[in-house]
């Protein structure tokens, strides 16, 4: 039996997509084929993500304009298809091809080196702190205006920090200047002079953690440069044990600058002062962090000539597999 007024089954208007079958279907290879746009449409893909304005100038090369819908219909068209926007996730880490073996040989190297007489420190620099009332994602239960745009901000501190792997101890430095080869080295000068005479003098080797950043690459001449004058004036041994590419995160300061960020949460840093407090008051494995204020000028852009280079070159024992990875460099003493 059938009921002669069932609305459900004879009336209403058919769905875009169930009309135009041909377009439902170029639209459909459209959102499968792109999952992100190109913002310059240079490239022979012209749309890479689906978004409704995207996909209606697709449909209207492909000669579907004559049966076009609005941007916002075209918007629950996708919606209905199950093409809805989402966030991109982060879940596919990049890879170079030596990242296993850079991986491989750091784990290997730090076993090795886990011994007494191995000073194992973690550095790296963080991004630049505009200071200012500025609100920085956080909450507080204090005052809670901030300023409605933090443009235009005149003091800037760029963070470095070095952590001990061993103790815990984290040194932090706010550098007024630039980041640079020589800003990172003179902190590296800094912790060095707050470790303890003994500590110093019984010190076989020093092993220093790095992301392969432009400051403190493998290849940067001035870097290597002051490195190689850094392991003259302690007297001991230097290995730089670098990250890959694309997996700085796994560099152990990284873990530090996390809890920093927690700890001044939605504080508004006015000035030094509140800066400098609130990095003295964070805990790193229930430690307080050795915080100073670096004010020197570091020039940017300083490098050495080829002829200079040289000898830094015969300075360097580089790892015969990953030489861009694995740097030691012996002192020369007297």
């Amino acid at each position: 039996m059938v009921c002669m007024g069932a609305q459900s089954g004879y009336s209403g208007a058919q769905r875009w997509q169930e009309k135009y079958t041909e377009g439902a279907s170029a639209l459909k290879q459209l959102a499968e084929a792109h999952c992100q746009q190109d913002l310059t449409f240079k490239s022979t893909i012209a749309y890479k993500r689906s978004t409704a304005q995207a996909a209606l100038a697709h449909l209207k090369e492909q000669g579907f304009e004559s049966v076009l819908p609005s941007a916002s219909s075209m918007a629950m068209i996708f919606n209905r298809m199950g093409d809805r926007l989402r966030p991109v996730v982060k879940a596919k880490p990049k890879k170079v091809p030596e990242t296993d073996a850079i991986f491989a040989n750091l784990k290997a190297t730090d076993l090795t080196n886990r011994i007494s007489g191995t000073k194992r420190l973690s550095l790296d620099c963080k991004a630049t702190v505009k200071l200012g009332e500025f609100s920085r994602s956080g909450v507080t239960r204090g005052e809670n205006q901030e300023l409605d745009h933090d443009f235009g901000s005149e003091e800037k501190y760029i963070p470095f920090g070095i952590v001990d792997k061993d103790s815990g101890q984290l040194y932090l430095s706010f550098g007024s200047s630039f980041k640079t080869s020589d800003f990172i080295v003179d902190e590296l000068h800094n912790c060095w002079k707050a470790l303890p005479t003994e500590e110093q003098n019984s010190m076989e080797l020093l092993q220093l953690e790095v992301d392969n950043g432009l400051e403190s690459s493998g290849i940067r001449t001035q870097f290597l440069h002051r490195m190689v004058k850094f392991a003259d004036q302690i007297g001991k041994p230097i290995q730089l044990l670098y990250y890959p590419l694309y997996h700085s995160k796994r560099n152990p300061i990284e873990r530090c600058w996390g809890i920093l960020e927690k700890h001044w949460n939605g504080t508004l840093l006015r000035d030094v002062t509140t800066m400098l407090f609130w990095a003295e008051t964070m805990t790193w494995k229930g430690i307080c962090p050795i915080v100073q204020l670096n004010q020197n000028i570091c020039e940017k852009g300083v490098a050495l000539s080829k002829t200079a280079m040289k000898a830094i070159k015969q300075r360097l024992k580089r790892n015969l597999e990953l030489p861009k990875w694995d740097i030691l460099m012996q002192p020369i003493i007297g």
